[in-house]
Parts: structure tokens; sequence; C-alpha cells
């Protein structure tokens, strides 16, 4: 069972990406495959919902994995990231870090982070 989801709705030509866990770095390969794999298939100027409400903390390996995702998303052509998150401040830290110039912003409900990413 993969402790996370990565879903895509045309529509909206938005990622949807949930942690239920913090990854270990072979699972984090996996979903950056699957992730790359995705993004192919999105239209240029995508929005991003990301739930960490589970409060995952990655290690550093993990977060450079992440990085190259992150990578794949901006050359796509990125308009925003909502993120959902709890109220942990060590995961609320690492996410303001790694993804501070990316627009994002970060929100105590998924509708919230929808309304904010339909905006944009």
């Amino acid at each position: 069972m993969k402790n996370y989801d990565l879903k895509y709705d045309g529509g909206k030509n938005r990622i949807y990406i949930t942690f239920k866990d913090s990854l270990k770095v072979d699972e984090a390969k996996a979903y950056l495959k699957d992730l790359k794999q995705l993004i192919t298939t999105t239209k240029p100027n995508l929005t991003v919902c990301l739930d960490v409400s589970c409060d995952p903390v990655h290690s550093k390996e993990v977060d450079a994995l992440f990085n190259e995702g992150r990578q794949a998303l901006v050359e796509k052509g990125l308009k925003g990231i909502g993120t959902v998150m709890s109220k942990s401040s060590i995961a609320k830290m690492q996410v303001k870090r790694t993804l501070k110039d990316l627009n994002n912003n970060i929100f105590a409900s998924k509708t919230e982070a929808e309304k904010y990413l339909d905006s944009l």
C-alpha cells in the first residue's frame, strides 16, 4: 500500500497529491516516477492541491527527490500550490522552506485550498 496518492482533474488542470505518511527513499523514487508520468498528461499552467494534513516529515534524501518533482512542475508551467496542513509546526516549517518560491499558500481545509487555486 502506497503512502501517497496522485490524481489529475483535467477540467481544472489540477494535480492532487495526498501523503498518508512520510515516504522512505524507495517509495519517494516511485512517487517521483509516478508524478513525472502524470505531469506529461497535464496542460501548461497547472495548479496543485497538496494534502499533507497527516504531518509527514521527510528526510533530506527524500526532499531532494521531491525537489526534482517540483522542478518538473515548474517546467510545465505551475501557477500555484494550495497546501492543506494540520497545525504541526515542524511539518509547516518544512513546507514553507521547500515551497517558498512556488506561489504556495497554506490552508486548514481542502475547500479553502480549492477556492484559492480556482482564483488563479
